[in-house]
């Protein structure tokens, strides 16, 4: 049975719906962005430290976080995606956090620059520090805000460079050098 495809107008004039307390839509906004929630959390999995977390259970969770966000107004798609890749954020390093905690330590490689750049070539073969990798997300927000959010819509959101560059309303080179900027940035902090 294939989903229906609905275009960024409609999902965009439900969002709006939504934003102004018409739960009517949200049926329609589960259907249509389910597929894109689902990508996003499944890109995550591919690692092998995925550990217990299944991408149902992410999406799921975020469904929810998501609904909670009453006072948020979405302004259209890529505006909820971007949300949506913070959301996953969450998630996920909650989930690492609660693991951490029972395990008090764990199995994962220490971050490093090369890591990144091959989890982000090649997220099925990699074993990723979500904990380490929050942490130095938070360090560098401080610093660029805008580049800290070029990366978490990158490795969290599996977003193109056109898709970060239309949600921060900015040019694909400004992306691209602040892509480059968190990488160097990267570097240093974890020589």
């Amino acid at each position: 049975m294939s989903q229906p495809n609905h275009t960024d107008n409609e999902i965009d004039q439900w969002l709006n719906q939504w934003s102004n307390g018409d739960e009517s839509v949200e049926n329609k906004l589960i259907q249509a962005l389910y597929p894109h929630i689902h990508k996003m959390a499944h890109y995550q999995l591919k690692t092998d430290s995925a550990s217990a977390l299944q991408t149902t259970e992410i999406v799921s969770e975020a469904f929810i976080k998501l609904n909670d966000q009453k006072s948020v107004k979405w302004e259209n798609k890529t505006h909820f995606l971007a949300i949506t890749a913070k959301v996953i954020r969450a998630v996920i390093i909650d989930h690492y956090r609660a693991e951490y905690s029972q395990k008090r330590g764990g199995h994962e490689q220490h971050l490093t620059l090369e890591r990144i750049k091959e989890f982000i070539e090649e997220p099925s073969t990699q074993d990723m520090n979500w904990l380490e990798l929050d942490q130095l997300l938070s360090e560098l927000n401080t610093i660029d805000p805008e580049a800290a959010q070029v990366v978490e819509y990158k490795i969290f959101g599996g977003m193109t460079i056109p898709e970060m560059a239309e949600t921060l309303g900015v040019s694909e080179s400004s992306v691209s050098r602040n892509w480059q900027f968190a990488k160097s940035w990267m570097l240093v902090q974890l020589k």
